[in-house]
């Protein structure tokens, strides 16, 4: 039978044939030529197609990080992370694999990274399959401050450290937030953020205004940093049950 190239057409009945149609280069008779329906011989990667050290054929797809991620991803300024978690997936083994310049091996998918982070740092995950191809993602630590929002009956020098870093809030990026907090007779409502995120512009029901600058101090976080805040405070006390847009 004359000797044929593999094509699509064929290669679902040659892939139903492959263990015993394909060998290894090592076993194969010196002058075998280009491999057949009958019998083993060469077979050599195409655009479309891969072949593996053992034989094995497959469509040939571009290397790809599908997921790249760190744990913790933000952290309150002033503290230390002692430990990093990166996560990764890939659409396919790699020929190589390294996480910030540290070569991995190609079958982990995780790897605890003991850094003592103190500040931002950003990962990125590089995969390079048997052509060449190259694909890498980035995941940052971020370390970040919170706003806070609370009522109370609180002056000027009554708003302290405790005060704030006791009170509900969260690790953002701006002042811009809506809430709703109830507010009881004699009860003031508060929202303290950093002086760096700029001046608000404060919404009750539609209506703008209600709210004015308390103080501005330097602020000792839950996590030890010194960070300048603003501290702003209802015009009116008893409120009630009340929803305040920042802008």
């Amino acid at each position: 039978m004359a000797n044929s190239f593999l094509d699509k057409d064929g290669l679902a009945h040659v892939w139903g044939k492959a263990k015993g149609t394909f060998a290894l280069k090592s076993e194969i008779p010196e002058g075998a030529g280009i491999a057949t329906s009958e019998r083993p011989g060469i077979i050599k990667p195409s655009a479309e197609f891969d072949v593996a050290e053992d034989g094995t054929l497959t469509m040939y797809k571009r290397i790809e990080v599908t997921s790249f991620s760190v744990s913790p991803s933000s952290v309150e300024r002033g503290s230390t992370v002692p430990t990093v978690t990166a996560k990764w997936a890939l659409n396919k083994t790699p020929k190589t694999l390294d996480l910030n310049g540290g070569p991995l091996g190609v079958s982990e998918t995780s790897k605890e990274l003991a850094d003592n982070l103190k500040a931002d740092k950003t990962y990125t995950i590089k995969a390079t399959d048997a052509r060449g191809a190259t694909a890498s993602r980035n995941a940052t630590v971020y370390f970040r401050d919170k706003r806070h929002q609370f009522v109370g009956s609180y002056d000027a020098d009554g708003v302290t450290d405790e005060v704030i870093n006791a009170a509900a809030g969260e690790l953002a990026t701006s002042r811009q937030k809506s809430f709703t907090l109830n507010a009881g007779e004699g009860q003031h409502i508060y929202y303290a953020y950093p002086h760096a995120w700029g001046t608000p512009r404060f919404f009750v029901g539609g209506f703008e205004g209600g709210f004015a600058l308390l103080k501005t101090f330097d602020h000792v976080n839950a996590s030890g940093a010194t960070v300048s805040y603003d501290v702003y405070k209802s015009t009116n006390a008893g409120l009630g049950s009340t929803t305040v847009e920042v802008r």
